[in-house]
């Protein structure tokens, strides 16, 4: 029904609609219309075309528009009909909110007349909003101790409509604790206020809802509901109640810590802080708060300490319960404690040794326990024990004192410390035992000798060491601690014979390191001399008396490869010759000419000797012998083998590196004794010259200071040895450990803390050890007491918080004094200082006895009130009952807790204003001020507005806290002149009060013009006539009078006009012809100025762009080109880059570039050289080579580029360009004299022997292709014969005599002619001229020949250089020196061979030198000396001429693979005889040698 009414309603305001339409003002061109509010889309609101008299079929949007300000266009045209429709739903209230009448302005445009219509379309309103409130529900929270009558402001129903159709009133749901009152402002706003009737009690009702209805007065009339939630606040008006008055509790003395013992419990009716309980005990003795702890929140006690029956087997509490106000309750709490076997038996040390010596005899005193229980009977009865397996025993010495001593004799190698636990167990059921642990450490004595990790060391070292080397090393342990494992090494001479006195080769062959073992040598060893050393070391302790063990040690020299091998046939004679040997002509193959005999003085494979041919004259005529040196014949002698053959053996051992000799043999090829002589003569003169001519190895002149080095840093290291071992032998030491020990005759006793009272008397005990005599006595003293301790308060100040609201007789505990005195001198009486508010009660145990209080309260006797006096300091004394009388103080302050009882009030009812409507935003209007007497929360005031419209909060804002006013807004006295509104200030609680704010607007200029565009042409072309139309503006100003007059203008510079064509709308158009080029594009700055005073002015800027036209050819930067590229260039390669510009835009501007080609001689027709060298890039202008130039082929181009626009009809404009190609240097020089025949030669130039200096003998010409620097030559000497003889032009190229010719200047002079340009880089050629220098040709043929025979000479000769005379005398000392070297080696051996047999006679094992392992075969017997031969390889390298001879020994491969020794760098074995040196002696093996 209700929509069907709302139908019928908008068909009669439309049927209006079309009656009420206004009537058409020629003058002023305005239509007006009316329209209802929320008409659908597309509703029909008038007849344009007929009210305008305007053509149907001449409609449509590019001849009539609709112009409006606004950003929304709320009407729209219908070209067909000619209507004027709504283009959306229009919603008066949002469009014009409170205003009494909502009109829409807007025009009409006919663009093809340039003629504007003004329209006005008036919107009513309709109920078409509910009445609603904001938020939708409500919460107000109110104290149950609020007062009848007071009033609780509620929020206000909004409702946008107008008239009878706005809010009308309000209801409210009923309620026998609330009622509605609705108060009505001077503008006529309903403020409800809701007003308590009944008093609250939470406690019964925590939560009102009621229902407040808001209502219009439509028809039919509208409805809105808020939901008022009223929360009941607590009060604190309940006391905390115990669920009971007396908690008792039984309890095992051994329950853990934690354990919770009891729960008390306390209820409240009230909520929140004031619901909060905290428990705490009333009064608690120090000693019971040190055992039960009570928590705060749950009212749990807990054990935190240690119970014990016999301490204490009952314990009272007091327990207080305190809300979260001033309210509390109190019970008691009983807990009874029963007894068990709870303590274990104590352990305490009165004497202790911590270290004892291991010798110690038994029944050694270790330490003095002593063992308590505090329990009583059989729970403190005592038994203690160790682990029986402990060397120890206890002994018990006096009442529950023991000794621990040592049960049996003590060894500290087999265990150094001890921890011995001694267990203390009671007769307790179940028992209970404690342990201890004592720590024993046994001190050493030296009862250990040293011991050696071997029962016989075996070292080996190689021959020839370094000084100082270390050979092996000894190693020894002592399992003592300290100095006495402390080893030190020294060597046992052996005694040799001869006496005790005769030096030992021990001791200045080797040495010890006295604190490592380490073993030197102190000597270099010789196997040759010595193969075997054995001695011994001691290892010696450092204990008092000092223990030491013996070892023996043998030391094995090993063999090293240094002797060479010694040739004893053929022997040298003094002249260097070894003799000749006779083979006949007519021997056959296999015939042993002769036999080469060396030996090694070294053994084993390094004496294995091989032997090989070294150089022969005719290499396949003889062979030699490898193991035996024969040297036979390998072939027939031929008639063309020479009668003189020189042979070269070489002898080489089989050590590592191998050493070697080799000898020379000459074989005469005879079969008489008169060629023989004849060819011994020639055979001395050979060898002489070959004496001089450096045939044989070059002398090592360095040899002699390399030997005397080596001898001299031998014996400065065996000095520097000798040395540093006589500084070692003094610094030995030693230290004896001294052992002090002593007796402690410290006084031990019972700590003091230790009390027992008994019948009020305080006794301490203790007992007095004497450690001598194992004897304890017992003391006992008594302790009475003083009146020595004033009662005291734990806190000398006490601050109590009471509300003002509190009544009288409440009652507020206070905390008791503590006296630790007894009887009489303990507390004994309170008072407190006088006040008219508060006493003291003092509430007492039966007996009467004031140190036995129960509970000390303070009690109020008269009501509080802050406002009056806010604090009250009292001072509460305790008094004890000695003589003199002692006392104590305790400061109380109450501090009277603010109730809110006070309402806000403002300093005046009304506050009244004026203000500039042109005020600045933020700037403060006005500070409205209410106070209010209550202190804390219960005084902030909140300032908010009573009643504020939705278009005041947008203008005005108001400070909650400090109550500033100030402008959020725009102020528009057009709009309003007045403002007037409700403050309202609010305390903390729910108290407030209302003052009113009238703020009045003083008119300004204050509003600009505004300038709208209506049409606006973004583009025209340059060339536009005159009086084209741009823009079409509008102009308005919201002020009124000569303020809202307006006048437009623009720039007079511009080639623009403005002309006004209908009331405030004016036209922009053209003043006179356009130029792009000129000005592309414009910002027409139009400004809009008022009248006022002073004015006001608004400005908008319309950019204007212009089109081009085709008016403009292109035009190139220069007018005419140059490039340059050099020859050689690469295809395609970039030469040059024109540029043309067009200053017309897009198309217009476009540049292509073409060639011209010009026109060559030979007919039209013919191809230009142009096109097929360049070409031109059409949109850069980029000029490319099409092929690479030549500059000795062509020097210039010149051609025309032509640019053109892409205008229609295209402009264009042609340059000229000149290419100039430049030169490079890609031509060498090119020689034409002399010129080269066709086998290379440049022929003979001749220069006479008396020709003087700078005498021209010939000149080089030479051409370059290239110009410029490229082909500037230089000419230059490169190589010539004799570097000094001849010069050449630098620029001439002529080759002249530098000097003069010597005699000593060759024949023939070869040099080389550099000639070389000057380019980058630089090219060149060479040629080669030879001059001959010779005044005739006879002499020329002479010198040639001797130069050709000198030539040869040169080839065969091998060397011609020229004797040296001195080589004989240097020959035959070298050749005594190896004689005597020879003689002395035959004694050195003899005397060998006589040193081992006596060293075997010597020493208790020795090695036999006989090689019995080797078959005889392999040795060669001469003047009774053998040496011993083995196969080896090798290779050696020769080069003939060069008098050296280079040879390279590669590592040698056995045959046989023995096991490598661990000794110093020995990695291969050593044959000895029959024995291989190894680690073990009884694992040596043997192996032949084949």
């Amino acid at each position: 029904m209700a929509a069907a009414q709302r139908l019928r309603d908008c068909s009669r305001r439309a049927l209006l609609c079309f009656v009420l339409v206004a009537t058409w003002e020629a003058a002023s061109g305005q239509i007006r219309y009316s329209i209802p509010e929320e008409m659908q889309k597309g509703a029909f609101v008038g007849n344009v075309a007929k009210d305008l008299g305007l053509d149907l079929k001449g409609l449509s949007d590019s001849s009539v528009r609709l112009v409006s300000r606004g950003r929304t266009q709320y009407f729209a045209l219908n070209y067909n009909s000619g209507h004027l429709q709504t283009a959306e739903r229009i919603d008066r209230e949002q469009i014009c909110a409170r205003l009494e009448k909502c009109m829409l302005n807007f025009q009409i445009l006919l663009q093809d007349k340039m003629k504007l219509y003004g329209a006005e379309v008036e919107i009513t309103d309709i109920n078409d909003n509910v009445p609603s409130f904001e938020p939708g529900e409500l919460e107000k929270k109110i104290s149950e101790m609020t007062s009848l009558g007071s009033r609780f402001p509620l929020l206000e129903a909004q409702d946008p409509d107008l008239g009878i159709n706005s809010l009308q009133g309000y209801q409210l749901s009923s309620s026998e604790h609330f009622s509605l009152d609705v108060q009505t402002g001077e503008d006529g706003g309903k403020y409800p206020e809701l007003v308590l009737e009944k008093p609250l009690d939470r406690e019964q009702e925590a939560v009102h809802n009621l229902i407040l209805t808001a209502f219009d007065g439509g028809d039919p009339a509208r409805s809105g509901t808020a939901q008022i939630r009223v929360t009941v606040l607590d009060a604190n008006d309940n006391a905390p109640l115990f669920s009971q008055p007396v908690y008792t509790v039984n309890v095992m003395e051994n329950i853990p810590k934690s354990y919770t013992v009891i729960s008390v419990k306390a209820t409240d009716l009230d909520e929140g802080p004031n619901k909060e309980i905290k428990y705490s005990f009333r009064k608690n003795k120090e000693k019971s708060s040190q055992i039960f702890h009570l928590n705060s929140s749950t009212g749990e006690i807990t054990l935190v300490g240690d119970l014990d029956y016999e301490e204490s087997p009952l314990y009272e509490l007091e327990v207080q319960a305190h809300d979260g106000g001033d309210l509390y309750d109190r019970a008691q709490v009983v807990i009874s404690v029963r007894d068990v076997n709870d303590n274990a038996p104590q352990i305490a040390i009165t004497s202790f040794v911590d270290s004892i010596a291991e010798d110690s005899p038994p029944g050694t005193v270790i330490t003095l326990l002593n063992v308590h229980d505090q329990d009583s009977g059989e729970n403190g009865e005592v038994t203690c024990s160790i682990p029986s397996s402990l060397p120890f025993q206890l002994k018990k010495s006096f009442e529950n004192y023991y000794s621990l001593v040592t049960d049996r004799a003590l060894d500290r190698e087999q265990e150094a410390a001890y921890n011995i636990t001694v267990t203390a167990t009671d007769h307790g059921a179940p028992p209970l035992s404690t342990s201890a642990t004592i720590s024993l450490q046994i001190l050493d004595t030296n009862d250990n000798p040293p011991r050696f990790e071997q029962a016989a060391y075996t070292g080996y070292v190689r021959e020839n060491n370094p000084r100082g080397a270390s050979i092996l090393s000894l190693q020894a342990s002592d399992p003592d601690w300290g100095e006495n494992a402390r080893v030190t090494y020294s060597l046992l001479l052996p005694l040799l014979p001869g006496g005790e006195g005769s030096e030992s080769p021990v001791s200045s062959s080797i040495s010890i390191h006295s604190e490592s073992g380490a073993v030197y040598a102190l000597r270099s060893f010789d196997y040759e001399q010595l193969r075997e050393l054995r001695f011994q070391v001691q290892a010696q302790d450092g204990g008092s008396p000092p223990l030491s063990t013996n070892v023996s040690v043998t030391l094995w020299i090993l063999d090293q490869n240094d002797n060479s091998p010694e040739i004893l046939y053929p022997a040298s004679r003094s002249d260097g010759s070894t003799g000749v040997e006779l083979a006949p002509r007519s021997s056959e193959p296999g015939y042993l000419v002769t036999k080469v005999v060396a030996v090694d003085a070294d053994s084993g494979q390094n004496a294995w000797l091989s032997y090989q041919l070294l150089k022969a004259t005719e290499p396949g005529l003889f062979r030699v012998g490898l193991q035996s040196g024969e040297i036979r014949t390998a072939r027939s002698v031929l008639d063309k083998d020479a009668l003189k053959q020189s042979l070269v053996v070489l002898v080489k051992d089989n050590g590592q590196p191998p050493l070697s000799a080799s000898v020379s043999v000459t074989v005469v090829l005879a079969d008489s004794l008169p060629q023989i002589l004849s060819e011994l003569s020639s055979l001395s003169a050979s060898a002489a010259a070959a004496a001089g001519g450096g045939g044989g190895a070059e002398p090592q002149p360095g040899l002699t200071l390399y030997l005397g080095i080596a001898v001299a840093s031998v014996s400065g290291l065996f000095f520097s040895f000798l040395l540093g071992l006589l500084a070692l032998r003094l610094r030995r030491w030693r230290n004896s450990p001294l052992l002090e020990s002593g007796a402690s005759g410290n006084f031990s006793g019972v700590p003091v803390s230790q009390f027992v009272g008994i019948d009020g008397k305080c006794l301490l005990n203790f007992q007095i050890l004497l450690q001598e005599k194992m004897k304890l006595l017992g003391v006992e003293v008594e302790i009475s007491d003083l009146n020595d301790n004033a009662p005291s308060f734990e806190s000398g100040e006490v601050e109590i918080k009471i509300s003002e609201l509190a009544s009288p007789g409440s009652r507020f505990p206070l905390h008791e004094a503590q006296d630790p005195d007894l009887g009489i001198n303990s507390l004994q009486d309170y008072q407190l200082s006088g006040s008219e508010h508060f006493s003291l009660h003092v509430q007492t145990k039966p007996d009467g006895a004031k140190h036995r209080v129960k509970a000390l309260e303070l009690v109020l006797e008269k009501p509080l009130d802050r406002e009056e006096e806010a604090v009250h300091n009292l001072i509460l004394t305790a008094i004890d009952g000695g003589d003199p009388a002692r006392s104590g103080t305790a400061q109380i302050r109450i501090t009277v807790v603010d109730a809110n009882d006070n309402t806000p009030v403002f300093s005046q009812p009304v506050y009244t204003v004026n203000v500039m409507e042109n005020i600045p935003k933020s700037s403060r209007v006005i500070t409205v001020k209410a106070t209010d007497l209550d202190e804390g929360i219960n005084k902030e005031i909140k300032y908010s507005f009573r009643k504020n419209k939705e278009k005041t909060s947008k203008i005005f804002q108001l400070d909650a806290r400090t109550g500033h006013i100030t402008v959020v807004g725009d102020l528009d006295y057009e709009e309003s002149a007045l403002y007037e509104f409700e403050i309202q200030a609010t305390d903390g609680g729910d108290r407030f009060d209302i003052s009113k704010v009238e703020i009045s607007v003083s008119d300004v200029n204050d509003n600009t013009p505004e300038l709208a565009i209506s049409m606006v042409v973004n583009s025209v072309p340059e060339d536009s006539p005159p009086g084209t139309v741009i823009a079409l503006l509008n102009v308005h100003d919201q002020d009124s009078g000569e303020n809202g007059e307006v006048t437009c203008s623009i720039p007079s510079s511009l080639p623009f006009q403005l002309k006004k064509s209908f009331e405030n709308y004016y036209s922009l158009v053209t003043d006179r012809a356009l130029d792009r080029e000129q000005e592309a594009a414009y910002n027409i700055t139009v400004t809009a100025t008022d009248h006022g005073a002073p004015p006001l002015s608004t400005s908008a800027t319309i950019s204007l762009q212009i089109l081009d036209t085709n008016d403009n050819p292109p035009r190139f930067e220069q007018a005419a080109y140059t490039g340059y590229v050099r020859e050689n260039n690469p295809r395609g390669a970039s030469i040059l880059s024109l540029q043309a510009s067009d200053p017309d835009w897009g198309e217009n501007a476009r540049v292509t570039y073409s060639l011209l080609l010009p026109l060559l001689p030979g007919g039209e027709g013919s191809e230009s050289p142009v096109s097929s060298s360049i070409s031109i890039h059409s949109e850069s202008g980029a000029v490319y080579a099409l092929r690479s130039f030549d500059y000795e082929q062509l020097r210039e181009l010149r051609f025309q580029v032509q640019a053109q626009d892409g205008g229609s009809p295209p402009l264009s404009t042609n340059v000229s360009v000149t290419l100039w190609i430049l030169d490079q240097n890609d031509n060498s020089p090119e020689i034409l004299y002399p010129a080269s025949r066709s086998d290379g030669s440049t022929g003979v130039e001749l220069a006479p022997r008396s020709s003087e200096p700078g005498y021209l003998v010939t000149k080089v010409v030479a051409v370059d292709a290239d110009s410029g620097q490229n082909a500037w030559l230089s000419y230059q000497l490169l190589k010539a014969t004799e570097p000094g003889l001849f010069r050449v032009g630098l620029q001439s190229g002529e080759i002249r005599t530098a000097r003069s010719v010597l005699d000593k200047d060759a024949l023939k002079q070869s040099l080389v002619v550099l000639v070389k340009d000057n380019g980058q880089p630089p090219l060149s050629a060479s040629v080669s001229v030879t001059v001959v220098l010779a005044d005739s040709l006879p002499q020329i043929l002479s010198e040639l020949s001797s130069l050709s025979a000198s030539a040869a000479a040169a080839a065969g000769g091998g060397g011609g250089a020229e004797p040296q005379p001195g080589l004989t005398l240097y020959l035959g000392i070298a050749v005594a020196s190896v004689s005597g070297l020879f003689f002395s080696f035959l004694l050195g051996l003899l005397a060998l061979r006589l040193r081992r047999w006596r060293n075997s006679q010597l020493l208790e094992s020795g090695a036999s030198g006989n090689f019995s392992g080797v078959p005889v075969s392999q040795f060669v017997g001469i003047d009774g000396v053998r040496a011993f031969l083995h196969s080896y390889s090798q290779e050696a390298s020769l080069t003939a001429g060069s008098r050296k001879s280079q040879l390279h020994f590669p590592q040698p491969n056995y045959s046989n693979t023995l096991s490598s020794q661990k000794s110093c760098d020995v990695k291969d074995p050593f044959l000895l005889g029959e024995e291989i040196i190894g680690n073990k002696n009884d694992e040596q093996t043997a192996d032949k040698v084949s």
